[in-house]
């Protein structure tokens, strides 16, 4: 390690399609074309900046978090889910969301660029407590986010990028596919400094696919997420995890990923959360469970444009989506208005662990700290 950190750079790639994901790659891979576009490897490396930022010192009592998990459902903004979250800055869209859409909503990047992000007609809702209950009962419990955006302003996996490495070659959903050997980025991510510092970190689904270095890797469990319970339950949760539900099997109904069921997903965080808390290692966790990304849905709080892709249009931020921070130290019943995105869940474990940041993104991001009160006396779970 040098000490430098990279200069966040815009980067384009070919125009791509939302009609391509890596739920559909292998279908796509037996197609004439894509045997050759598969021998080719992708390396994205920013350039590194004169600027050099020393490692984050530790907060007092910091110690009392060993355990971070990153725990990420699907698109959905904050005005989508927590419209009416009492002192939250919330803005129903109107009529109540059904549990169901009937179809997906549009959300590479010329859709977030729609007013307010509304990218169809069905985007203008909002769902209802009665309708989520577990997600308001443990925004009520623990920390909910009310000023906390996705990275860029575009679909999942540029905002996966930034959440595991503080950059993103790309803006639109990738072609043919977000995996190695086809699509593969040579950068670096949190795991690295993880790695440095003899820490410990597992990827459960699969965001860690596309890194090249890291996509062989046992730790990287494509598509599992069967794992994830066992070593919760028997107390063996990594220093670091991610948890995608966008990765796994059955990943619509898991994240509530239109046009599958919210309450599916709902459901399925509920055993997430549960997992947690009602393991042996609550006493040592911080949890984040995020949206990745707007989904093609309402929010009424404009970005902040902080860069711009190449032609000019808003690269970061993209739009507000719901964080809600869940621990034994996490501020009960608190609605934090702190600036924040995905870079800074990087920013919280350098912090925690005192790593050096990836880039000037993570860097210079507000870490989530004021989530938490590590004086207070550490708060029991909660029954979902």
């Amino acid at each position: 390690m040098n000490g430098k950190v990279a200069k966040p750079q815009n980067f384009m790639t070919e125009p791509s399609s939302p009609k391509f994901s890596r739920r559909n790659f292998i279908q796509i891979l037996l197609t004439a074309g894509a045997g050759l576009f598969a021998a080719e490897l992708i390396h994205i490396l920013e350039s590194k900046s004169a600027l050099s930022h020393a490692r984050p010192t530790p907060p007092a009592r910091a110690d009392l978090i060993k355990n971070i998990v990153f725990f990420i459902q699907e698109n959905h903004t904050f005005d989508n889910l927590f419209a009416d979250f009492p002192g939250a800055n919330g803005r129903s869209a109107g009529p109540a969301c059904p549990d169901a859409l009937l179809r997906d909503l549009p959300h590479e990047h010329s859709d977030a660029l729609q007013p307010e992000g509304a990218s169809a007609a069905a985007s203008r809702c909002s769902y209802r407590e009665t309708d989520i209950p577990n997600y308001w009962k443990t925004a009520s419990a623990f920390t909910l986010c009310d000023n906390y955006f996705s990275e860029v302003r575009g679909p999942s996996h540029p905002n996966y990028l930034m959440m595991i490495a503080g950059q993103s070659p790309i803006i639109d959903t990738p072609i043919p596919t977000d995996e190695c050997p086809v699509f593969c980025l040579d950068i670096e991510t949190l795991p690295n400094r993880l790695d440095a510092q003899s820490l410990s970190w597992r990827d459960y689904g699969g965001i860690f696919s596309s890194i090249k270095g890291l996509s062989e890797r046992p730790e990287v469990m494509d598509f599992r997420d069967d794992q994830f319970f066992k070593d919760a339950a028997a107390g063996r949760l990594p220093n670091v995890a991610w948890l995608n539900s966008g990765f796994l099997h059955e990943s619509d109904i898991k994240s509530g990923h239109p046009p599958a069921s919210l309450c599916s997903g709902e459901n399925y965080a509920v055993t997430v959360l549960n997992a947690v808390m009602n393991g042996p290692q609550w006493g040592t966790t911080a949890l984040f469970l995020v949206w990745d990304d707007w989904g093609g849905f309402y929010d009424h709080v404009d970005p902040p444009v902080v860069e711009r892709w190449r032609d000019g249009t808003p690269f970061r931020y993209g739009l507000r989506v719901p964080c809600i921070v869940v621990s034994p130290y996490a501020r009960a019943g608190y609605v934090c208005h702190t600036l924040y995105s995905h870079v800074s869940l990087l920013r919280f474990a350098e912090t925690i662990f005192g790593l050096e940041p990836l880039t000037e993104r993570d860097a210079t991001a507000n870490d989530l700290l004021d989530c938490f009160d590590l004086g207070q006396p550490a708060q029991p779970p909660i029954l979902l």
